[in-house]
């Protein structure tokens, strides 16, 4: 009897040894829950981690993460099921872009390109959103509308100072074309600087600019959306995946060119902004067009299949 209590105690010892360091191995540094580890065969996460908002008021990324899950899905006939959702953290581009590498809190971005990312990341080389967020409409003070309508090149647009994110990939486009560039350090603040007039201008693409119009009105009775001008900067956001996870990215490849070939992929894109496009009214704007200093020569700007044209 006392032979059998020692190795039921043991027995016990050992078990309850394996509990912690299973609920250990599970615990980031911090006490957080880790990230998920790869499932399968296939090596994939068994929750696929994508950026989050930057703030309430941010739905900018709703609409990858749901083209994402629709890419899993499509695919799970073939490889082992996985769930999305968006990661814990919220952190600046170049802190994505170290996450990414390491491939534990964040497993893919919706980003566009910058100087790195396609060389350190794996880049699925679609447009997710079609290229619109190019044309960048103008968040204003509607007292300043008149400074607007009456500009007729594109050194008096550049001359107005207009702001962007310290680490956004249009702020390096606008800078190269000549343009006064005011940045902030967050999403947020650029709204608040608008509006104290730091900038009289704050470009947002034609996926972004009413809803966050829309959204901070009535915080900002001033703002407005400027009604006469688009800038074109060529800016496809891709699916940027870390080099941990190849075969994710071959699978979402796969998935986004089956949506784009049973017309899914245009259906999902109108569903999500069809009545922006309309609302913007790109055909009766005066347009001034600028180049992209941060797109590779892989850029795939020929297909036309792939691009969004006013």
């Amino acid at each position: 009897m006392a032979v059998f209590k020692t190795l039921c105690l043991a027995c016990s010892a050992i078990s309850l040894s394996l509990s912690f360091a299973v609920l250990a191995d599970n615990l980031a540094a911090d006490g957080t829950q880790a990230a998920p580890r790869a499932s399968g065969v296939a090596g994939y996460p068994a929750v696929v981690l994508i950026n989050r908002g930057h703030s309430k008021l941010d739905p900018r990324y709703d609409y990858p993460r749901e083209l994402l899950a629709e890419v899993l899905l499509r695919t799970e006939d073939e490889h082992d099921g996985v769930t999305v959702r968006p990661t814990d953290k919220v952190m600046p581009r170049d802190r994505a872009l170290l996450e990414l590498e390491r491939g534990e809190v964040l497993h893919v971005m919706a980003e566009a390109p910058k100087p790195g990312w396609e060389e350190r990341l794996i880049p699925v080389r679609i447009p997710i959103r079609k290229g619109i967020q190019g044309y960048r409409l103008f968040l204003i003070k509607q007292q300043n509308q008149p400074m607007f309508a009456n500009v007729n090149s594109w050194q008096q647009l550049a001359d107005i100072a207009t702001g962007s994110g310290e680490q956004w990939s249009t702020r390096w486009a606008m800078e190269k074309a000549g343009m006064e560039v005011v940045t902030g350090l967050d999403y947020e603040s650029l709204f608040r600087m608008l509006m104290h007039d730091r900038f009289y201008s704050f470009g947002r693409g034609v996926n972004e600019v009413f809803t966050e119009f829309d959204d901070r009105q009535r915080f900002y009775p001033d703002l407005a959306v400027e009604s006469t001008l688009v800038v074109y900067i060529p800016l496809p956001t891709y699916f940027f995946v870390s080099p941990k996870y190849p075969a994710l990215a071959a699978r979402i490849e796969r998935g986004l060119r089956g949506m784009i070939d049973d017309g899914s992929f245009d259906r999902l894109f109108i569903e999500h902004f069809g009545a922006a496009i309309k609302r913007a009214d790109l055909a009766n704007r005066k347009l001034f067009a600028i180049d992209n200093p941060n797109l590779s020569e892989q850029t795939p700007l020929q297909d036309a299949a792939l691009w969004y044209r006013r």
